[in-house]
């Protein structure tokens, strides 16, 4: 028997999904909001209860001793309720949908995990050209005005990183992954490539455009236009390891291992226990990024036959 979704004309059935897809932009501006406004309670009892010192804090974090907690706390916040809550309540409010977005039909593998790990380490180093390339655009032929407005988001973004990402113990770096690994990597690989990925497919009627587009969307909202094209690859290479595997956790563990490898090199880079920054904007040798390209097209290659396996074979 067809179902009710399957009868309804597809114009319908694309302007049902628009319409989902409106209402978690929604959902998730509210949680959002949410987030903060809770993230502002929480930090109330740092600040002695002054709310004016909280906004002069976040204003200028580095004049306040209390200011990273404060940040971190605000970030967690944000992710919490802005990226995971409130899509999980749109699953289930306006998708209705079991709140079950994280388990699949096909069993998360330690082995495909670790070819995802492999992965993402080839990745960076591959990637490091675009990150390169990326940071030495030149817009102000195009648009001075904007180039003006991309270089101090860029810069001030900069300094707020490497001020958060700076960790004197190893309970600092712990927090740090927690708030800057985990949650980012759960609440935004659910939102973009469990939620929004799968809608764009069924609007545009094809997984590849749809896989960019929400590679497109994840790049563009972190408004860092000088890691713009970095960030959309990784944010397609994120959204094929869903698609290909059927199982959200790749994408999520693959997200995890970006941003936590590179917390734990900065770590060990300011303790002076290796000389690789991860700040750097520089690219890695010619033969590192071939060699780190060959591996990663390899590895993929790899995921891609191992899930279709798992698939077929169970």
């Amino acid at each position: 028997m067809n179902s009710i979704e399957e009868t309804e004309p597809p114009l319908v059935r694309k302007s049902s999904v628009f319409s989902s897809l409106l209402i978690l932009v929604g959902f998730v501006l509210l949680g959002l909001f949410v987030g903060q406004f809770i993230a502002f309670l929480a930090m109330l009892p740092l600040f002695d209860y002054d709310f004016q010192g909280i906004l002069n804090a976040l204003a200028n974090p580095m004049s306040s001793p209390q200011a990273k907690a404060s940040l971190l706390i605000l970030q967690a916040a944000g992710s919490l309720f802005g990226f995971i809550l409130a899509p999980l309540l749109h699953q289930r409010v306006i998708d209705r949908q079991r709140i079950t977005p994280l388990t699949t039909q096909f069993e998360t593998s330690a082995i495909i995990l670790g070819v995802v790990f492999l992965l993402m380490i080839a990745f960076m180093f591959a990637n490091s050209v675009v990150i390169e390339w990326n940071m030495n655009l030149d817009l102000g032929k195009l648009s001075p005005s904007f180039e003006e407005w991309a270089k101090g988001k860029e810069e001030e973004l900069k300094e707020l990183t490497e001020y958060l990402t700076r960790f004197d113990s190893i309970s600092g770096l712990l927090v740090g992954l927690l708030v800057i690994a985990v949650l980012p990597a759960i609440g935004e690989e659910f939102l973009f490539r469990g939620l929004v990925q799968p809608k764009l497919q069924k609007l545009v009627g094809n997984p590849h455009v749809a896989i960019w587009i929400a590679a497109l969307l994840f790049s563009t909202i972190h408004f860092q236009f000088y890691g713009f094209f970095p960030r959309l690859l990784l944010g397609a290479l994120f959204g094929y390891l869903f698609y290909w595997s059927g199982n959200l956790w790749y994408a999520i563990f693959a997200h995890f291992v970006n941003n936590g490898f590179t917390l734990v090199m900065l770590y060990l880079y300011q303790q002076e226990v290796t000389d690789i920054d991860m700040e750097a904007t520089e690219a890695v040798s010619w033969p590192v990024v071939l060699l780190a390209f060959v591996a990663g097209g390899f590895l993929l290659f790899q995921f891609r036959q191992l899930t279709k396996t798992r698939q077929e074979y169970g």
